[in-house]
């Protein structure tokens, strides 16, 4: 057997291997249809997650942050508030606003765009014995640091503190919420980690950090870094290397032609399942990955069918020539 057989028979034992073991990992972390455990998508920081401040009509502002496969996210959440509140600062007439005060995501930057989510009307429910005022939060994406174009190697990171207020003419008068609580509730191929302070939060190897910078956040700051599981990137691994089966078939076959099809036909179905069609020829890191498994093999399978057509064109040239 050549050298070269001997090299290309070994690469497919151990794709076969790498395929088989990853399969098993993915499956083992499966679990009841979540790649690993049902909590590891969510956290929250900021006031425990409770119904009680709810039910006792205090000021509650809970915020929920979801996200989806492509990395957008997208904030909502609810707003309490108390019948003492609502009296203090007749939110009756004066319109409750939010503003998400963004946290400093790199040393020299200051960030200046406030993220403004509108509040919508508030409903007392006068018949409750607390009489508080209830509202939702009008659903809207929200801007968070990272690059989509990483995938499957893509972070994100949420850092923001979140303030009501109203408007009193061209003053501003912001209300003082004790309960604030941001929920972390992202999909099932990321993980949120909270960060504690500047330092963690910016995670860059600075001269510029300060004593300051490892000061904690504040009760109402809340800055999370997201980032893939790595179960989701074992699974982008094992659909990678199914990729390479029509490669591996491309090179053991004397006249390939249909592998070329089903290259095109695999990347078409992983690229969709992974991040969905492409938008407005937006491309990722991993588009370029498909492109030149595509050329690859389209490079093998037009070599091999020309070499083919060669030797074809022999044999009938040496055939008439023996028939002359």
């Amino acid at each position: 057997m050549a050298a070269g057989k001997k090299i290309l028979g070994l690469t497919a034992l151990l794709l076969m291997l790498t395929l088989w073991a990853s399969y098993f990992y993915v499956f083992n972390e499966n679990r009841d249809g979540q790649l690993g455990g049902a909590g590891d998508s969510r956290a929250w920081c900021g006031t425990p997650p409770s119904g009680e401040a709810a039910l006792l009509g205090k000021d509650q502002l809970t915020l929920r942050i979801t996200n989806n496969l492509r990395g957008e996210f997208m904030l909502s959440g609810s707003v309490v508030v108390s019948e003492r509140t609502f009296n203090r600062y007749d939110l009756g007439r004066n319109e409750l606003r939010l503003r998400l005060e963004p946290l400093q995501w790199s040393y020299g930057v200051t960030p200046i765009f406030l993220e403004q989510v509108k509040v919508q009307p508030l409903s007392r429910n006068l018949s409750a014995t607390d009489k508080s005022a209830f509202a939702e939060l009008e659903p809207r994406p929200i801007g968070v640091q990272g690059q989509v174009a990483a995938f499957p190697f893509d972070t994100y990171r949420y850092g923001y503190k979140p303030v009501l207020y109203y408007l009193k003419g061209n003053e501003r008068i912001d209300l003082r919420f004790k309960n604030i609580t941001t929920q972390m509730e992202m999909s099932n191929t990321f993980t949120p980690i909270q960060k504690y302070n500047r330092v963690e939060y910016i995670n860059e190897k600075n001269s510029m950090i300060r004593d300051e910078d490892y000061k904690a956040y504040g009760p109402h700051e809340c800055a999370f870094s997201v980032e893939r599981k790595g179960s989701f990137k074992v699974v982008v691994l094992l659909l990678l290397l199914i990729l390479c089966l029509p490669l591996m078939h491309v090179f053991y076959r004397d006249e390939p032609g249909i592998d070329f099809l089903a290259t095109l036909v695999g990347i078409a179905v992983v690229r969709t399942v992974l991040v969905g069609p492409v938008k407005d020829f937006e491309l990722y890191n991993i588009d370029f990955l498909f492109g030149a498994a595509i050329l690859l093999v389209g490079t093998v399978s037009l070599i091999k069918a020309m070499k083919a057509h060669s030797r074809r064109e022999m044999a009938l040239r040496s055939g008439a020539t023996s028939s002359w």
